[in-house]
Protein backbone atom coordinates (compact mmCIF):
# COMPACT_ATOMS: atom_id res chain seq x y z
CA UNK A 1 0.00 0.00 0.00
CA UNK A 2 1.02 3.07 -0.96
CA UNK A 3 0.79 6.57 1.18
CA UNK A 4 -1.77 7.71 -1.91
CA UNK A 5 -3.87 4.63 -2.25
CA UNK A 6 -7.05 4.71 0.36
CA UNK A 7 -6.80 2.40 3.15
CA UNK A 8 -9.09 -0.37 2.81
CA UNK A 9 -9.61 -0.04 6.68
CA UNK A 10 -10.56 3.32 7.20
CA UNK A 11 -11.13 4.85 3.93
CA UNK A 12 -9.52 7.83 4.39
CA UNK A 13 -6.70 9.04 1.61
CA UNK A 14 -2.86 7.95 3.35
CA UNK A 15 -4.20 8.22 6.87
CA UNK A 16 -1.64 6.82 9.16
CA UNK A 17 -2.83 3.42 10.23
CA UNK A 18 -0.87 3.41 12.90
CA UNK A 19 -1.69 6.66 14.03
CA UNK A 20 -4.72 5.44 14.72
CA UNK A 21 -3.83 1.49 15.84
CA UNK A 22 -6.20 -0.06 18.13
CA UNK A 23 -5.27 -3.76 19.31
CA UNK A 24 -8.81 -3.96 21.11
CA UNK A 25 -10.51 -2.84 17.60
CA UNK A 26 -8.32 -4.58 14.96
CA UNK A 27 -10.52 -4.56 11.09
CA UNK A 28 -11.10 -7.56 10.13
CA UNK A 29 -11.40 -8.92 6.42
CA UNK A 30 -13.75 -10.80 4.20
CA UNK A 31 -12.30 -13.91 6.15
CA UNK A 32 -12.83 -12.64 9.66
CA UNK A 33 -9.85 -12.24 10.47
CA UNK A 34 -7.05 -9.00 10.79
CA UNK A 35 -3.66 -10.48 9.00
CA UNK A 36 -4.58 -8.29 5.92
CA UNK A 37 -4.66 -5.09 8.37
CA UNK A 38 -1.69 -6.84 10.11
CA UNK A 39 -0.08 -7.01 6.33
CA UNK A 40 -1.40 -3.19 5.76
CA UNK A 41 0.39 -2.20 9.03
CA UNK A 42 3.73 -3.74 8.48
CA UNK A 43 3.88 -2.15 5.16
CA UNK A 44 3.61 0.98 7.05
CA UNK A 45 6.17 -0.05 9.46
CA UNK A 46 8.42 -0.69 7.06
CA UNK A 47 8.96 3.26 6.25
CA UNK A 48 7.78 4.29 9.94
CA UNK A 49 8.77 1.42 11.90
CA UNK A 50 7.62 3.00 15.23
CA UNK A 51 4.86 5.75 15.31
CA UNK A 52 2.65 7.59 17.60
CA UNK A 53 -1.11 6.01 17.97
CA UNK A 54 -4.03 8.01 19.64
CA UNK A 55 -5.89 4.68 21.49
CA UNK A 56 -6.05 4.86 25.38
CA UNK A 57 -4.49 8.28 25.58
CA UNK A 58 -1.66 7.41 23.86
CA UNK A 59 1.18 5.03 23.39
CA UNK A 60 3.48 3.92 20.71
CA UNK A 61 3.01 1.58 18.64
CA UNK A 62 6.19 -0.51 17.31
CA UNK A 63 5.77 -3.02 14.32
CA UNK A 64 9.42 -3.27 12.61
CA UNK A 65 11.25 -6.25 13.66
CA UNK A 66 14.59 -4.76 14.65
CA UNK A 67 13.38 -2.13 16.40
CA UNK A 68 10.97 -4.78 19.05
CA UNK A 69 13.82 -6.73 19.41
CA UNK A 70 16.16 -4.36 20.42
CA UNK A 71 13.57 -2.74 22.98
CA UNK A 72 13.60 -6.54 24.00
CA UNK A 73 16.70 -6.54 24.77
CA UNK A 74 16.93 -2.67 26.43
CA UNK A 75 15.45 -3.92 30.17
CA UNK A 76 16.93 -0.57 31.71
CA UNK A 77 14.93 2.12 29.19
CA UNK A 78 12.02 -0.25 29.27
CA UNK A 79 9.98 -1.78 31.82
CA UNK A 80 7.69 -4.62 31.73
CA UNK A 81 5.85 -2.82 34.61
CA UNK A 82 3.77 -1.90 31.67
CA UNK A 83 3.64 -5.44 30.30
CA UNK A 84 -0.59 -5.13 29.94
CA UNK A 85 -1.72 -1.88 28.06
CA UNK A 86 -4.63 -1.00 29.29
CA UNK A 87 -3.41 -2.43 32.65
CA UNK A 88 -5.07 -5.68 33.86
CA UNK A 89 -6.97 -5.01 37.08
CA UNK A 90 -5.12 -7.38 39.20
CA UNK A 91 -5.35 -5.63 42.23
CA UNK A 92 -2.29 -4.95 44.30
CA UNK A 93 -1.10 -8.41 42.85
CA UNK A 94 2.02 -8.14 40.22
CA UNK A 95 1.69 -10.25 37.31
CA UNK A 96 4.62 -12.47 38.39
CA UNK A 97 7.98 -12.84 35.79
CA UNK A 98 5.86 -10.80 33.84
CA UNK A 99 5.24 -8.01 35.17
CA UNK A 100 9.02 -7.98 36.70
CA UNK A 101 12.38 -6.46 36.08
CA UNK A 102 15.75 -7.88 37.28
CA UNK A 103 16.80 -8.27 39.74
CA UNK A 104 13.60 -9.35 40.72
CA UNK A 105 12.86 -10.65 37.92
CA UNK A 106 15.73 -13.02 37.81
CA UNK A 107 15.86 -14.62 41.49
CA UNK A 108 11.89 -14.96 40.74
CA UNK A 109 12.58 -17.35 37.59
CA UNK A 110 15.53 -19.50 38.97
CA UNK A 111 12.94 -20.23 41.74
CA UNK A 112 10.10 -21.45 38.70
CA UNK A 113 12.13 -22.55 35.86
CA UNK A 114 13.28 -26.34 36.65
CA UNK A 115 9.53 -27.60 36.08
CA UNK A 116 9.65 -26.11 32.54
CA UNK A 117 12.26 -27.56 31.19
CA UNK A 118 12.42 -29.40 27.89
CA UNK A 119 12.16 -32.73 29.89
CA UNK A 120 9.96 -31.57 32.22
CA UNK A 121 7.17 -30.60 30.10
CA UNK A 122 7.74 -33.19 27.83
CA UNK A 123 6.44 -35.40 30.48
CA UNK A 124 2.99 -34.47 29.96
CA UNK A 125 2.83 -35.75 26.28
CA UNK A 126 0.85 -38.94 27.24
CA UNK A 127 -1.84 -37.06 29.47
CA UNK A 128 -2.18 -34.30 26.85
CA UNK A 129 -2.71 -36.88 24.04
CA UNK A 130 -5.28 -39.10 26.29
CA UNK A 131 -7.21 -35.46 27.08
CA UNK A 132 -6.78 -34.41 23.53
CA UNK A 133 -8.76 -38.03 22.68
CA UNK A 134 -11.18 -37.60 25.17
CA UNK A 135 -12.59 -34.25 23.43
CA UNK A 136 -12.60 -35.57 20.09
CA UNK A 137 -14.06 -38.65 21.50
CA UNK A 138 -16.91 -36.35 22.61
CA UNK A 139 -17.77 -34.80 19.13
CA UNK A 140 -16.17 -36.73 16.15
CA UNK A 141 -19.25 -38.86 15.87
CA UNK A 142 -21.05 -35.76 15.12
CA UNK A 143 -19.31 -34.99 12.14
CA UNK A 144 -19.41 -30.57 13.45
CA UNK A 145 -18.69 -28.67 15.82
CA UNK A 146 -16.80 -25.16 16.74
CA UNK A 147 -12.85 -26.45 16.97
CA UNK A 148 -12.46 -23.65 19.01
CA UNK A 149 -14.73 -24.09 22.26
CA UNK A 150 -14.81 -27.82 21.66
CA UNK A 151 -10.98 -28.31 21.49
CA UNK A 152 -8.68 -25.49 21.32
CA UNK A 153 -10.18 -23.92 24.47
CA UNK A 154 -10.71 -27.43 26.46
CA UNK A 155 -6.53 -28.45 25.39
CA UNK A 156 -5.17 -25.69 27.58
CA UNK A 157 -7.33 -25.58 30.51
CA UNK A 158 -7.45 -29.10 31.05
CA UNK A 159 -3.49 -29.44 31.11
CA UNK A 160 -2.89 -26.08 33.84
CA UNK A 161 -5.20 -28.35 35.70
CA UNK A 162 -3.33 -31.37 35.78
CA UNK A 163 0.30 -29.19 35.77
CA UNK A 164 -1.41 -27.87 38.79
CA UNK A 165 -2.13 -31.32 40.16
CA UNK A 166 -6.00 -30.70 39.61
CA UNK A 167 -9.00 -32.70 38.04
CA UNK A 168 -8.68 -31.47 34.48
CA UNK A 169 -11.99 -31.16 34.62
CA UNK A 170 -11.46 -27.63 36.80
CA UNK A 171 -9.86 -26.38 33.42
CA UNK A 172 -13.28 -25.23 32.71
CA UNK A 173 -13.33 -23.15 36.00
CA UNK A 174 -9.93 -21.38 34.60
CA UNK A 175 -10.60 -20.92 30.87
CA UNK A 176 -14.21 -18.69 32.20
CA UNK A 177 -11.92 -16.75 34.58
CA UNK A 178 -9.12 -15.55 32.24
CA UNK A 179 -11.58 -14.36 29.64
CA UNK A 180 -13.42 -12.05 32.23
CA UNK A 181 -10.12 -10.85 33.10
CA UNK A 182 -8.35 -10.35 29.70
CA UNK A 183 -11.46 -9.73 27.48
CA UNK A 184 -14.06 -7.72 30.17
CA UNK A 185 -11.05 -5.38 31.79
CA UNK A 186 -11.70 -2.64 29.21
CA UNK A 187 -15.87 -3.19 28.80
CA UNK A 188 -17.00 -4.38 31.66
CA UNK A 189 -14.11 -3.71 34.72
CA UNK A 190 -16.68 -4.18 37.69
CA UNK A 191 -17.28 -8.07 36.36
CA UNK A 192 -13.49 -8.60 35.31
CA UNK A 193 -12.31 -7.24 39.23
CA UNK A 194 -14.77 -9.62 40.63
CA UNK A 195 -13.64 -12.51 38.75
CA UNK A 196 -9.90 -11.31 39.76
CA UNK A 197 -11.25 -11.68 43.53
CA UNK A 198 -13.03 -14.92 42.91
CA UNK A 199 -9.66 -16.20 41.43
CA UNK A 200 -7.13 -14.76 43.94
CA UNK A 201 -9.23 -16.82 46.73
CA UNK A 202 -8.76 -19.98 45.11
CA UNK A 203 -5.35 -19.44 44.54
CA UNK A 204 -4.46 -19.16 48.37
CA UNK A 205 -6.31 -22.31 49.31
CA UNK A 206 -4.35 -24.00 46.45
CA UNK A 207 -1.57 -22.59 47.94
CA UNK A 208 -2.20 -23.36 51.50
CA UNK A 209 -3.03 -26.84 50.75
CA UNK A 210 0.39 -27.57 48.32
CA UNK A 211 2.15 -25.87 51.42
CA UNK A 212 0.31 -28.60 53.61
CA UNK A 213 0.29 -31.65 51.53
CA UNK A 214 3.01 -30.94 48.71
CA UNK A 215 2.85 -33.60 45.75
CA UNK A 216 4.67 -34.15 42.59
CA UNK A 217 2.58 -31.28 39.89
CA UNK A 218 4.22 -28.23 39.12
CA UNK A 219 2.48 -25.51 42.13
CA UNK A 220 3.27 -27.81 44.59
CA UNK A 221 7.35 -27.59 43.11
CA UNK A 222 6.99 -23.96 43.06
CA UNK A 223 5.38 -23.26 46.82
CA UNK A 224 8.21 -25.38 47.84
CA UNK A 225 11.24 -24.22 45.65
CA UNK A 226 14.04 -22.38 47.46
CA UNK A 227 16.87 -20.68 45.65
CA UNK A 228 19.45 -19.42 48.12
CA UNK A 229 17.31 -19.97 51.13
CA UNK A 230 14.34 -18.00 50.05
CA UNK A 231 10.94 -19.04 49.45
CA UNK A 232 7.94 -17.15 47.48
CA UNK A 233 5.40 -15.46 49.58
CA UNK A 234 1.97 -15.99 49.37
CA UNK A 235 1.34 -13.19 46.89
CA UNK A 236 4.00 -14.27 44.66
CA UNK A 237 2.68 -16.96 44.46
CA UNK A 238 -0.67 -15.50 43.30
CA UNK A 239 0.81 -13.66 40.99
CA UNK A 240 2.58 -16.49 39.37
CA UNK A 241 -0.85 -18.11 39.28
CA UNK A 242 -2.05 -15.59 37.75
CA UNK A 243 0.56 -15.31 35.01
CA UNK A 244 0.30 -19.17 34.45
CA UNK A 245 -3.16 -19.22 33.87
CA UNK A 246 -3.18 -15.70 31.46
CA UNK A 247 -0.53 -17.63 29.81
CA UNK A 248 -0.84 -20.94 29.75
CA UNK A 249 -4.36 -20.59 28.70
CA UNK A 250 -5.65 -17.47 26.79
CA UNK A 251 -2.66 -17.37 24.67
CA UNK A 252 -2.39 -20.71 23.84
CA UNK A 253 -6.25 -21.40 23.30
CA UNK A 254 -6.51 -18.43 20.40
CA UNK A 255 -3.05 -19.87 19.02
CA UNK A 256 -4.58 -23.44 18.65
CA UNK A 257 -8.20 -21.91 17.62
CA UNK A 258 -6.14 -20.19 14.87
CA UNK A 259 -3.84 -22.65 13.65
CA UNK A 260 -7.12 -25.43 13.25
CA UNK A 261 -8.81 -22.22 11.16
CA UNK A 262 -5.60 -22.39 8.78
CA UNK A 263 -6.04 -25.99 8.82
CA UNK A 264 -9.53 -25.94 7.83
CA UNK A 265 -9.00 -24.14 4.54
CA UNK A 266 -5.36 -24.88 3.86
CA UNK A 267 -5.67 -28.46 1.88
CA UNK A 268 -2.50 -28.56 1.04
CA UNK A 269 -0.59 -27.89 4.06
CA UNK A 270 -3.22 -30.00 6.21
CA UNK A 271 -2.39 -32.83 3.68
CA UNK A 272 1.62 -32.49 3.78
CA UNK A 273 1.53 -32.08 7.71
CA UNK A 274 -0.76 -36.05 7.58
CA UNK A 275 1.82 -37.50 5.31
CA UNK A 276 4.87 -35.90 7.60
CA UNK A 277 3.77 -35.49 11.06
CA UNK A 278 7.44 -34.70 11.66
CA UNK A 279 6.63 -31.42 10.15
CA UNK A 280 4.49 -30.43 13.21
CA UNK A 281 6.67 -29.22 15.41
CA UNK A 282 8.39 -26.91 12.90
CA UNK A 283 4.96 -25.71 11.39
CA UNK A 284 3.93 -25.03 14.92
CA UNK A 285 6.57 -22.58 15.07
CA UNK A 286 5.44 -21.26 11.76
CA UNK A 287 2.32 -20.85 13.23
CA UNK A 288 3.80 -18.51 15.74
CA UNK A 289 5.27 -16.07 13.71
CA UNK A 290 2.43 -16.06 11.38
CA UNK A 291 -0.17 -15.78 14.13
CA UNK A 292 1.61 -14.27 16.69
CA UNK A 293 -1.37 -14.02 19.11
CA UNK A 294 -0.17 -11.67 22.03
CA UNK A 295 0.90 -8.29 22.14
CA UNK A 296 3.42 -7.21 24.67
CA UNK A 297 3.72 -3.58 25.95
CA UNK A 298 6.96 -1.82 28.20
CA UNK A 299 6.89 1.07 30.15
CA UNK A 300 9.40 3.51 29.20
CA UNK A 301 11.57 4.37 32.16
CA UNK A 302 14.08 6.82 31.42
CA UNK A 303 14.60 9.30 27.85
CA UNK A 304 15.69 6.73 24.84
CA UNK A 305 15.57 7.03 21.04
CA UNK A 306 14.68 3.77 19.29
CA UNK A 307 14.40 3.78 15.44
CA UNK A 308 14.40 7.24 15.16
CA UNK A 309 11.75 8.69 17.48
CA UNK A 310 12.43 9.53 21.08
CA UNK A 311 10.38 8.39 23.99
CA UNK A 312 9.81 9.94 27.31
CA UNK A 313 9.37 8.19 30.90
CA UNK A 314 6.34 7.58 31.61
CA UNK A 315 5.21 6.40 27.83
CA UNK A 316 4.05 3.16 27.19
CA UNK A 317 5.47 1.24 23.46
CA UNK A 318 2.84 -1.51 22.52
CA UNK A 319 4.83 -4.48 20.72
CA UNK A 320 2.99 -5.42 17.33
CA UNK A 321 4.40 -8.92 17.35
CA UNK A 322 1.76 -10.18 14.64
CA UNK A 323 2.97 -6.97 12.69
CA UNK A 324 6.86 -7.43 13.32
CA UNK A 325 6.96 -11.46 12.56
CA UNK A 326 5.59 -10.06 8.87
CA UNK A 327 8.56 -8.07 8.56
CA UNK A 328 10.39 -8.63 4.79
CA UNK A 329 13.70 -7.46 6.14
CA UNK A 330 13.78 -10.41 8.93
CA UNK A 331 12.21 -13.49 7.18
CA UNK A 332 12.09 -14.16 3.47
CA UNK A 333 8.54 -14.57 1.86
CA UNK A 334 7.04 -13.29 4.82
CA UNK A 335 3.61 -13.33 3.84
CA UNK A 336 4.05 -16.92 2.76
CA UNK A 337 3.20 -19.79 5.41
CA UNK A 338 6.15 -22.25 5.40
CA UNK A 339 5.59 -25.36 7.05
CA UNK A 340 9.25 -26.07 7.52
CA UNK A 341 10.65 -22.61 7.26
CA UNK A 342 13.97 -22.59 9.22
CA UNK A 343 15.69 -20.47 11.05
CA UNK A 344 12.86 -19.15 12.60
CA UNK A 345 13.65 -16.47 14.62
CA UNK A 346 10.63 -15.18 15.38
CA UNK A 347 9.28 -13.01 18.75
CA UNK A 348 5.98 -15.22 19.44
CA UNK A 349 7.53 -16.31 22.28
CA UNK A 350 9.28 -13.17 23.57
CA UNK A 351 13.00 -12.26 23.30
CA UNK A 352 15.66 -11.91 25.93
CA UNK A 353 15.68 -12.27 29.64
CA UNK A 354 11.45 -12.70 29.13
CA UNK A 355 11.03 -15.17 26.99
CA UNK A 356 8.04 -17.40 27.47
CA UNK A 357 9.18 -19.25 30.61
CA UNK A 358 6.03 -21.93 29.22
CA UNK A 359 7.51 -21.91 25.64
CA UNK A 360 8.59 -25.57 25.92
CA UNK A 361 4.98 -26.41 27.46
CA UNK A 362 3.73 -24.49 24.48
CA UNK A 363 5.64 -26.59 21.86
CA UNK A 364 4.41 -29.71 23.57
CA UNK A 365 0.88 -28.72 23.31
CA UNK A 366 1.03 -27.48 19.86
CA UNK A 367 2.48 -30.47 18.30
CA UNK A 368 0.47 -33.07 20.43
CA UNK A 369 -2.88 -31.18 20.34
CA UNK A 370 -2.65 -30.51 16.19
CA UNK A 371 -0.49 -34.07 15.69
CA UNK A 372 -3.96 -35.91 17.45
CA UNK A 373 -6.12 -33.91 15.74
CA UNK A 374 -5.11 -34.51 12.14
CA UNK A 375 -4.46 -38.06 13.07
CA UNK A 376 -8.48 -38.76 13.88
CA UNK A 377 -10.02 -36.00 11.84
CA UNK A 378 -7.89 -35.69 8.80
CA UNK A 379 -10.77 -34.22 6.63
CA UNK A 380 -12.26 -30.86 8.26
CA UNK A 381 -13.65 -27.78 6.22
CA UNK A 382 -14.88 -24.62 7.91
CA UNK A 383 -18.89 -24.64 8.26
CA UNK A 384 -20.86 -22.96 5.19
CA UNK A 385 -23.63 -22.40 6.89
CA UNK A 386 -22.01 -20.23 10.10
CA UNK A 387 -19.12 -17.92 10.53
CA UNK A 388 -15.91 -18.21 12.47
CA UNK A 389 -15.37 -15.51 15.40
CA UNK A 390 -12.52 -12.82 15.90
CA UNK A 391 -11.87 -11.79 19.61
CA UNK A 392 -9.49 -8.70 19.12
CA UNK A 393 -7.04 -7.61 22.45
CA UNK A 394 -3.62 -7.96 23.46
CA UNK A 395 -4.35 -11.78 22.99
CA UNK A 396 -6.40 -12.59 20.18
CA UNK A 397 -7.37 -15.28 18.01
CA UNK A 398 -10.27 -17.12 16.73
CA UNK A 399 -12.62 -17.70 19.66
CA UNK A 400 -15.13 -20.02 17.39
CA UNK A 401 -14.27 -22.00 14.42
CA UNK A 402 -17.40 -23.79 13.09
CA UNK A 403 -16.28 -26.84 11.12
CA UNK A 404 -17.91 -29.90 9.46
CA UNK A 405 -16.80 -33.44 8.38
CA UNK A 406 -17.32 -37.12 8.08
CA UNK A 407 -18.62 -38.70 11.34
CA UNK A 408 -16.14 -41.22 12.83
CA UNK A 409 -15.73 -43.00 15.95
Amino acid sequence: MTATEACPFTGATGESLMATADHYNTPLGPDGSPFAYFEALRDEAERTPIAWSQAYGGHWVVGGYQQTVEIMQNTTAFSNKGVTFPRYETGEFELMLAGQDDPVHKNYRKLVAAPFSPAKTAEFTPQLRATANDLIDSRIGLGEGDAASWFANEIPGRLTAIILGLPPEDGELYRKWMWAITHYFVSEPEKAAATFGEMVEHARQLISERRRNPGDDIMSLVVNAEVDGDRLSDDDLVGFFTVLLIGGIDNTARFLSTALWRLAWDVELRRRLIANPDLIPTAVDEFLRYYSPALLGRLVTEKVTVGGVTMEPGQTAMLWLPVANRDRSAFPYADAFLRDRTPNRHLGLGNGIHRCLGAHLLRVEGKVALGEFLRRIPEFELDPAKKPEWTPGQVSGFSSVPIVFPAGK
